[in-house]
């Protein structure tokens, strides 16, 4: 498969992205675990989303307890 995304900032083609661990904040608070996507050449955050792995286990855990 040919990749043919590029970056936005340095226009390299992005074949693999750097994951960084971020909070997410409501107002001032910290609400959510989160990731970034960041270009391995520049470091540019291509995306930002609710870490998916953090938001599962969090579910799973508050079902556990509520039984």
């Amino acid at each position: 498969m040919f990749n043919l995304g590029k970056c936005p900032k340095c226009e390299k083609i992005i074949s693999r992205v750097k994951i960084e661990d971020v909070d997410i904040l409501v107002g001032f608070q910290p609400r959510w675990k989160g990731i970034s996507y960041c270009c391995e050449h520049c470091n540019t955050v291509l995306n930002v989303e609710i870490d998916p792995i953090a938001i599962k286990a969090e579910i799973i855990d508050t079902v556990n307890k509520s039984r």
